[in-house]
């Protein structure tokens, strides 16, 4: 008989062994989970240039701007439409030039032609299909004793193109950052 209560006493404590285990997973799990950022979606108006979704943080709040190009006075501006996150310093800008492949290749060229010298990173990626030129530049300290990064994402997309960018003090914030990639990874053209 002492040994049948061994036993049971035994399983008992195996049991609230397995009870605490279970309780202390279902913790960690919510904690990790409400670690993860809740998500939105992107979703242009039906007279808007975007023709693209996207998702992003929650707590991020799009604002349309006026649309800034620095473009020769002589030149015709394009249609254009500019959204930027109020407390991020993230933006996408649609372009719509009457040949938007050689408009953005200017673009480009005259950004790259400033840049060079600080550029950090340049890559080639897909972003639903299409290829999309990744710069990442690295501007020195001028006034203060902090640099300055600029990823600078150009999109093609048919008849027009795009420019994401985020824009950030060095040290970078590497949460935000990851938040940007996340975004652009997440980039789908409405077809």
């Amino acid at each position: 008989r002492s040994r049948g209560r061994l036993c049971n006493s035994d399983q008992k404590g195996i049991d609230m062994k397995i009870n605490r285990l279970l309780l202390l997973s279902l913790i960690l799990l919510s904690v990790i989970t409400s670690c993860k950022p809740v998500l939105r979606e992107f979703q242009p108006d039906n007279k808007s240039l975007f023709n693209i979704t996207f998702s992003y943080p929650s707590e991020w709040e799009w604002r349309e701007e006026v649309p800034y190009d620095e473009m020769d006075p002589s030149e015709e501006i394009p249609p254009s439409e500019l959204f930027r996150v109020e407390s991020q310093s993230i933006e996408i800008q649609v372009f719509q030039p009457i040949n938007p492949q050689t408009k953005m290749q200017e673009w480009m060229d005259g950004y790259l032609g400033v840049v060079t010298p600080m550029l950090v990173s340049d890559s080639t990626i897909q972003i639903d299909g299409y290829d999309a030129r990744w710069f990442t530049v690295l501007y020195p300290p001028q006034t203060s004793e902090k640099g300055f990064i600029q990823e600078v994402v150009y999109l093609l997309i048919d008849d027009r193109f795009y420019t994401i960018e985020l824009n950030s003090w060095e040290p970078v914030n590497k949460h935000l950052q990851k938040e940007f990639e996340e975004m652009v990874n997440s980039i789908k053209v409405i077809r």
